[in-house]
């Protein structure tokens, strides 16, 4: 087996391999200095990476907060929920007497066999048509010539209706084929379902429409059998007709062609589950304080997280014996940035909100800062905030407008729309059609267009971004208003885009860390060189000795 001897030192007593260490160390020192600056440089990004995935979570945070506001709780007098149900999003506080007379109903039609697989037409095949109560008609060609086949046909038409099969388990035919409307409510048919065979006398089915024979009680002719109980084509009659759903909401009569009503009452969704003359449900809309405030306590809880992250990764270390350790992110102006931009927008006030507003700043509503800079809530004083103004305070967090004129109102904006009154003269025209000016802060946009009841601010002004819903002309002031959550949000989203002062920081940490592996690299091929150098030199030395050493013992000899 190979081996290295080393014969350091062994005429001169020196220890060359420790003397070309201590050289090489001294040597290296730059080269220390800029594997210390990448090692810095790593550790940097490694924290920054930190505060982003902190500073998402808070993002989410917010858009919770914004769910949580708008949540209601609803309460009933029908504890079982037997006659209706509500949810609700939004809506206005109050109370609604709900009474149900009716809900609405499927048509259907039904033919009854002894034998859901015994041929019901005399030819092999055979045409049919189908039609729900939303009024399509469908035709389709029997080729599974059964009950079992029909169903199938029908089913795979593509027609607004379902066939299933049943079996009652009495009488000469127990075997029920159902054909039922998909959605509830009359539709277009008055209610009714029809099923029917096709005149195919000359070969060619009849074009399909509110006209052929069967399907309007006509007789039917044809090469084929009418399969039994077809004569004239089944029609939905009694039960079978469908229903809408009648009801009453604070007095008002409502019809409607399903049993989920969700315009009845802005942002309340009812469910209609049984029809009473007799009874009234009265529903109980209220602000779900429990949901806003949990929401708003996690939100501060990932503020002060994203804040421990921030300091943890920017304040030294010291381990009480003087011994410093300093850590990646100290004096680093992006991070310090950064945390000021988020602390001021949680922390300060709404933006756009009238001097009349109720509440303008998270202090209002309870949000406190403490003393080492980290915010806790006064869950008593937000609660009393939603329940004496529940808009007001969500206000406070998102972004909002109020309108002047019913038939313009804020539908959204982005982190590029100006807050603040917003003049608009508007008209509203044909199929929703919308045209007119808006005015902001002196200067007037005018020429503007919108379709489908829809005008958005132009882009490359301060009101971009802006959305509004119009219904109706009109003029008037549209105050918009930016809260702090909103704020926060367009903060995190500039931060963390991909052209956000963290991603531009992360590509300079990723540039200048190249360049030092680069310099590194040489540094250390320098080092080696130099080592191996040294190496020869003092062999080299060790050989010289030896020889001066040999000859002068020579020397000693002769005398």
């Amino acid at each position: 087996m190979a081996s290295t001897l080393s014969f350091q030192g062994i005429t001169s007593g020196l220890q060359t391999d420790s003397l070309i260490d201590a050289i090489i160390q001294q040597d290296g020192q730059p080269l220390q200095r800029l594997k210390d600056r990448q090692t810095l440089n790593t550790n940097r990004a490694a924290a920054l990476k930190s505060m982003r995935t902190s500073m998402l979570s808070l993002s989410v945070g917010v858009a919770s907060l914004s769910d949580a506001l708008a949540a209601k709780t609803v309460s009933s007098t029908d504890a079982n929920q037997s006659f209706v149900s509500a949810t609700a999003t939004g809506a206005t506080n109050g109370t609604y007497q709900v009474k149900v007379a009716s809900i609405a109903t499927k048509g259907q039609v039904s033919i009854g066999v002894a034998d859901p697989n015994a041929a019901i037409l005399s030819s092999s095949s055979g045409s049919f048509a189908v039609q729900g109560t939303d009024g399509t008609v469908k035709a389709f060609t029997l080729t599974n010539n059964n009950l079992n086949g029909l169903r199938d046909a029908i089913n795979a038409s593509g027609a607004g209706v379902t066939a299933t099969i049943v079996n009652t388990g009495s009488g000469a035919t127990p075997y029920q084929l159902i054909v039922t409307a998909n959605d509830t409510g009359t539709g277009t048919t008055g209610g009714t379902v029809r099923l029917a065979a096709i005149d195919n006398a000359d070969g060619t089915p009849t074009t399909v429409d509110s006209s052929i024979a069967g399907l309007d009680g006509g007789a039917l002719t044809g090469t084929f059998a009418a399969p039994t109980g077809l004569s004239g084509g089944l029609q939905s009659s009694g039960a079978g007709v469908a229903q809408d759903a009648v009801f009453s909401v604070n007095g008002v009569q409502m019809t409607r062609k399903t049993n989920v009503v969700k315009d009845a009452v802005d942002g309340v969704t009812f469910t209609l589950k049984k029809g009473d003359t007799t009874n009234d449900t009265t529903l109980t809309i209220a602000q779900d304080t429990g949901a806003a405030t949990t929401a708003l306590q996690s939100l501060i809880s990932q503020y002060n997280s994203l804040l421990k992250t921030y300091k943890d990764a920017s304040t030294p270390v010291n381990d009480g014996s003087g011994t410093i350790t300093h850590q990646p992110l100290e004096g680093d102006s992006v991070a310090r940035n950064m945390m000021s931009q988020l602390r001021s927008a949680l922390t300060g006030g709404a933006s756009g909100l009238p001097s009349s507003a109720t509440y303008k700043s998270g202090a209002n509503v309870g949000i406190k800062t403490n003393a080492d800079g980290t915010l806790s809530l006064d869950a008593t004083t937000f609660k009393n905030a939603l329940e004496n103004d529940p808009k007001a305070v969500a206000r406070v967090f998102g972004m909002s407008g109020t309108s002047t004129a019913g038939g313009v109102q804020f539908s959204s904006g982005t982190s590029a729309t100006a807050t603040g009154d917003i003049g608009f003269n508007l008209t509203y025209g044909a199929g929703g059609a919308v045209s007119g000016s808006l005015t902001y802060q002196g200067t007037t946009y005018s020429g503007l267009t919108g379709t489908n009841g829809t005008l958005q601010g132009l882009a490359g002004t301060p009101l971009e971004g802006l959305v509004l819903g119009v219904t109706a002309s009109g003029s008037g002031t549209l105050t918009v208003s930016r809260g702090i959550g909103q704020q926060l949000q367009d903060a995190i989203s500039s931060l963390t885009s991909y052209s956000g002062v963290l991603q531009q920081t992360q590509a300079s940490i990723d540039s200048q860390n190249k360049a030092l592996t680069s310099r590194i690299d040489q540094q250390q091929a320098l080092l080696d060189k130099r080592k191996t150098t040294l190496k020869a030199q003092f062999d080299a030395m060790e050989s010289t000795l030896a020889q001066l050493r040999t000859a002068s013992s020579g020397l000693t000899g002769l005398s």
